[in-house]
């Protein structure tokens, strides 16, 4: 068995995960039968939520032609700058972007310029930005993340794994705010200048992803040295050694008390 493939293994074991991994790379020549993401959806983490639900999709791709896509993920994919009144629209609008259309995602513009500078410079990993299914044709040192949808007892247990060859007690994961394509890929794969490198991200806080995201889904993006930790810490962690309680085959019922 290849390292890719055992890795993807181990992480499919870890996480009990029924929807298949993600790596996220970059590469200067589109791959071999790989497609725009926005010829699947203008929303680049649809796009890839949809690659992860359906096994025989080929890996996505984005570069910086690619006007089809939402312009905000652009903005985080390192291929655009921000339009100078998006800073309204993603908070309390302005009546000459968008008709006043608001999202409220930030109490105000001057907040989401201020999060937007302390992500730093975003730099893409190379002409293209991959996002694929774990193949044999791609060298693991290419890779530089990995994106995981899991149910929330899955999400805590791969977080515990995280943590489990590590002191730190907050920054390990970390549940970031900004766009959900953010902290799937920009963030974990090491794009975003000032984002810790080896923190697993755990979100999205972005509810605009909840009408298509299943409410009992969660997204988990692991910059590929931590995810290779957690997979050769499997077998010595609690879910190697004590799988029952990770994922208890029998639930203990709260009753109230008489």
């Amino acid at each position: 068995m290849s390292g890719i493939q055992e890795l993807e293994k181990k992480l499919v074991i870890a996480g009990r995960l029924k929807l298949r991994p993600l790596c996220v790379y970059g590469a200067d020549e589109i791959p071999q039968n790989a497609i725009p993401s926005h010829t699947i959806d203008r929303c680049i983490a649809k796009a890839v939520f949809t690659a992860a639900l359906f096994e025989k999709m080929p890996a996505l791709y984005i570069d910086a032609s690619h006007e089809q896509c939402c312009p905000g993920g652009m903005v985080w994919m390192g291929f655009e700058e921000p339009h100078p009144k998006l800073k309204y629209f993603v908070t309390i609008g302005t009546p000459d972007f968008h008709g006043g259309a608001a999202e409220h995602l930030k109490a105000t513009p001057e907040l989401f310029e201020e999060q937007r500078k302390r992500a730093g410079k975003i730099t893409p990993p190379g002409k293209y930005i991959v996002i694929g299914p774990f193949t044999d044709d791609i060298e693991l040192n290419r890779i530089r993340s990995v994106v995981l949808f899991a149910g929330s007892e899955q999400i805590r247990n791969l977080c515990g794994l995280a943590q489990f060859n590590s002191s730190d007690l907050f920054y390990k994961t970390i549940i970031p705010a900004g766009a959900t394509c953010s902290m799937m890929i920009t963030f974990p794969a090491g794009m975003a200048e000032n984002a810790p490198k080896d923190s697993a991200y755990i979100g999205p806080t972005d509810p605009t992803g909840n009408p298509w995201l299943p409410l009992e889904l969660m997204i988990m993006g692991i910059p590929i040295a931590l995810a290779q930790q957690m997979a050769a810490d499997l077998d010595e962690s609690f879910i190697g050694k004590r799988g029952r309680i990770a994922y208890p085959e029998k639930r203990v019922a709260i009753n109230p008390q008489s």
